[in-house]
């Protein structure tokens, strides 16, 4: 084995050790961290707003704590809303229990002999495991039992908001001072791209829900189905997680249009409801609303997703969009690194080309990485 290849394995064994250091901490670390990331986001979203106050009032302290209270407020009223809606909900709870056992077992039993189910194993899933599922003490159990720690995270990202948006300019400074003075107006250029990305993510991300909650509640309204607002607005927050939340948004009130309806046809149009409402907001409402502040390829979302899940849970799950849009932003700032940002994105099927026209060169390969520069 030749010397530069020692030290390429040396190097790519430093940097597999290095990653699995940094997945170590971000895994201990959630308590302290997770807040601190939601922190930074919603910081960078409130700087226009904040900027603003500030042009009117002297004492930025102030300022910000006004354009926090312009977020709190809508949040407060929201929550207002859910909890009311979800206490009535869970006093129903008891009284459809047998009926949401005895109606999911007859949508499962006429879609055993597709699924390739055993009677035996459908007879033990729904007579041993359904019931504990869908109990409302096991259901709900878990999230009082977190509770406090939602509620300190909760507190800890309105904290590190204010401490992030009091001392942003120092912050600004001190990244720039990390780049060579012929690089700051590049560096400079990456840190308005982050904010434009994570301001258009979630500005359009509330946008999405308020025009999905909408749609999923006035078409649950027409169906008949009680607290149409709650099940069509819970559906639309839970879209924030990609994939899965939108799968469990629309599950939920399916099951609950199950165990409450008297009417066969009721759970039906309500899965084609969501059907039809969540094919509209993936070919049509994102694309429009959201726009290109995400261009993300669904591969790179899924495996960022999958990724987030592991290490964070859902709090992994909602910050995987934004997270990996702006690694792309940040590999679009190097020419060498430009044919990773392209694998990513989602021109990728448009610009494939450039594979073999623009980046077949030894300076773009991987492996021209952990090799020696001597």
């Amino acid at each position: 084995m030749t010397r530069a290849n020692k030290f390429s394995l040396r190097l790519l064994a430093s940097f597999g050790a290095l990653l699995f250091m940094v997945v170590y901490i971000l895994v201990i670390g959630k308590s302290i961290l997770a807040p601190l990331v939601f922190g930074a986001l919603f910081a960078f979203m409130l700087k226009p707003l904040c900027s603003r106050f500030e042009r009117w009032i002297k004492w930025r302290s102030l300022a910000i704590i006004l354009a926090m209270a312009s977020a709190i407020i809508p949040i407060t009223i929201v929550i207002y809303f859910f909890s009311s809606q979800f206490m009535k909900v869970v006093a129903d709870m008891p009284s459809i229990k047998e009926k949401l056992n005895n109606g999911i077992t007859m949508v499962y039993s006429a879609t055993r002999n597709m699924l390739g189910f055993s009677r035996a194993e459908t007879d033990q899933f729904f007579t041993e495991q359904l019931p504990s599922m869908i109990s409302s003490s096991s259901f709900f159990g878990n999230g009082v039992s977190t509770s406090a720690s939602f509620i300190t995270g909760f507190l800890l990202t309105f904290i590190y908001i204010f401490l992030f948006l009091l001392y942003r300019s120092a912050f600004k400074n001190f990244i720039l001072m990390q780049s060579h003075q012929t690089k700051r107006e590049s560096t400079h250029s990456l840190l308005e791209n982050i904010q434009k990305v994570i301001q258009g993510y979630l500005q359009g991300l509330v946008m999405v829900i308020f025009i999905l909650g909408i749609l999923n509640s006035v078409g649950l309204c027409v169906i008949g189905i009680k607290h149409p607002f709650f099940w069509g607005f819970l559906a639309a927050t839970l879209a924030i997680i990609p994939y899965i939340g939108t799968f469990i948004g629309g599950l939920l009130p399916i099951l609950y249009a199950i165990g409450t309806s008297n009417e066969a046809w009721q759970p039906l149009a309500v899965l084609i409801l969501f059907v039809v409402v969540q094919t509209l907001e993936g070919n049509l409402i994102t694309p429009k609303v959201v726009g290109s502040s995400v261009s993300i390829n669904p591969l790179a979302a899924l495996i960022a997703l999958l990724v987030g899940a592991e290490i964070w849970g859902i709090a992994g799950m909602i910050l995987s969009l934004p997270s990996i849009a702006i690694l792309n932003e940040m590999l679009k700032q190097s020419d060498a690194w430009r044919p990773v940002s392209l694998l990513i994105s989602d021109e990728i099927g448009i610009n494939e080309h450039l594979f073999n026209q623009k980046w077949n060169k030894e300076r773009f390969r991987l492996s021209n990485f952990f090799k020696s520069t001597r």
